[in-house]
Order: C-alpha cells, then structure tokens, then sequence
C-alpha cells in the first residue's frame, strides 16, 4: 500500500503538541477520504460488464467527485494557515493595539471561518455524490460507499463545529443569529443525505 508513511507523518502531526493542524485539518482530511473511496467504486463499477448501464453516469460524476476531493485536501493545509494567521494576528495586536493590528485579526478571523465553511460545503457535496454513488455503483462495494458516507458526514459536523466556535464570538448579534441557523440547516441537511445514502445501499445501516 502506498502513501502509509505519509499517513503516519500526518496523524504524527495531529498527534503533536501544536494546536495546528487540528480538528479543521481533520475535518477536511475525512472528507477527502470520503471522495476517494467514491473515486475508487466508479473505477471498480467501470470494470464491470453487470454494470454497464451505469457507466456513462458514473464516468461523468467521477471528475466532479475529484474535483471536490482536491478542493478538501487544499482545504485541510489552508485550514492550517489560517489557525496559524489567527495567531499571529493577536500577537501582533497585543504588541501594538491600533486600529491596524485590529483590522488584521478581523481578517484573520474571517478567513479562518471562511475555510471550515468551504470544508463544509465541499462535505455537503460528497454526501450528495455519494447518493448516486450507492444507487449505481456496484453492490460488491456497499461497504466502501457506507464509509465514504460516514467520513464525509463527520468532516461537515467537525468544520460545522469549527464555524460556530468562530462565529460565536462576533459582537455582530444579526451576523451570529444568521449563521447559527445556516449550521444548524447544514447539519440538517448533512443528516438528511447521509441517512438516505445508507438506506439506499439496503444494509440497514444509520447515520
């Protein structure tokens, strides 16, 4: 199997006493991995005759779900960037409180919110992918869609969880009531997809 020493290296990371990368990283990484093993049941459905009748639907989603894997991976290294800028912004504003070093640590902090929101999005598409994915893909792979659905429905709730730590803090009351609702749909919706892939794939499984 190849790539495992680049998984140790990661979980080594997480596993430092660094809060970066963290849960955000983690979050992304999940769904990741989740468009990956979509990736691979296309392939594996396209080399089956029994098959064959999915095969131009699954040939044209196929791009689409690496597309979006590539998205989360770039999203769990600038998820990263963005803790480490959040950092570096109060640093600087405790060293000198102007209105400049005020500015910055708002854009930092937007940035940082910024990312988990795409993390989450980018989930939110797996999660739909992964629909069509258990409904043509072949069945000798239920199992590798099931986890596909799981990593990607736990990557949305962790940078979902992500966004309201960041937004909880906003002074803007209208702004945090906003996003507080837009979570708590997403989460909804992230639910709502995973629930209906499981059930599709027909093995009595639940989100």
């Amino acid at each position: 199997m190849k790539g495992l020493d680049g998984l140790r290296a990661f979980c080594d990371d997480l596993a430092s006493d660094q809060p970066a990368p963290g849960g955000g990283t983690a979050s992304a990484a999940a769904g990741g991995m989740a468009a990956s093993l979509l990736v691979m049941v296309c392939a594996i459905t396209r080399k089956s005759k029994k098959y064959e009748a999915s095969w131009v639907e699954l040939d044209k989603l196929k791009p689409e779900i690496e597309t979006c894997r590539d998205r989360l991976i770039a999203l769990s290294a600038e998820d990263s960037h963005a803790y480490e800028e959040v950092v570096a912004a109060f640093k600087a504003k405790k060293e000198a409180d102007t209105e400049e070093s005020r500015e910055t640590v708002a854009r930092a902090l937007a940035h940082a919110t910024d990312v988990p929101q795409m993390t989450a999005s980018e989930c939110i598409k797996v999660l739909e992918f992964a629909d069509t994915v258990a409904q043509r893909g072949t069945r000798s792979a239920y199992s590798d869609v099931g986890v596909a659905v799981l990593l990607a429905n736990a990557g949305l709730k962790g940078a979902l969880m992500n966004v309201m730590i960041n937004v909880e803090g906003s002074q803007d009351t209208a702004y945090r009531d906003s996003m507080m609702k837009e979570i708590a749909a997403d989460r909804s919706r992230g639910d709502a997809l995973a629930k209906a892939a499981l059930e599709r794939l027909g093995k009595g499984h639940h989100a």
